[in-house]
């Protein structure tokens, strides 16, 4: 996962940004670029790319689709059964996903430093004994 300070590099970059907003690991990354890369692309073919098994790609598109990052369509195969596709987000929803944790996240430091002595006294008091 990438932190919060890696962001205020100058060398920080939106897949940095993903991972520290979204808590998404090295996997879960890949998984997003690669089905934005391939709109459309089944868990097969992805489990394929990345080098990983079935189960442990569908648990990572799990936390990626919940997220909001990517979406799945079922289609019909002709001889019968479904099929999943995967699609990344639409990069301004994914932009505007991004601020609202950017927002949520400013709002939680503010009240944080609004507090900031009262609560380190305690803290402190606390890590003391």
């Amino acid at each position: 996962m990438t932190s919060l300070m890696s962001l205020t590099k100058s060398s920080a970059r939106c897949s940095d940004l993903l991972c520290c907003f979204f808590d998404l690991n090295d996997l879960e990354a890949r998984l997003f670029y690669t089905v934005a890369a391939r709109p459309g692309i089944t868990l097969d073919d992805l489990a394929q790319r990345v080098g990983r098994d079935r189960s442990t790609v569908f648990r990572c598109l799990q936390k990626i689709i919940s997220a909001g990052l990517v979406y799945k369509e079922m289609d019909s195969l002709d001889r019968g059964g479904r099929v999943a596709h995967f699609y990344s987000s639409d990069l301004p929803d994914i932009k505007r996903l991004v601020e609202s944790r950017v927002e949520s996240l400013r709002a939680s430091m503010e009240k944080l430093l609004n507090d900031f002595e009262k609560r380190m006294k305690i803290e402190m008091e606390i890590y003391s004994q």
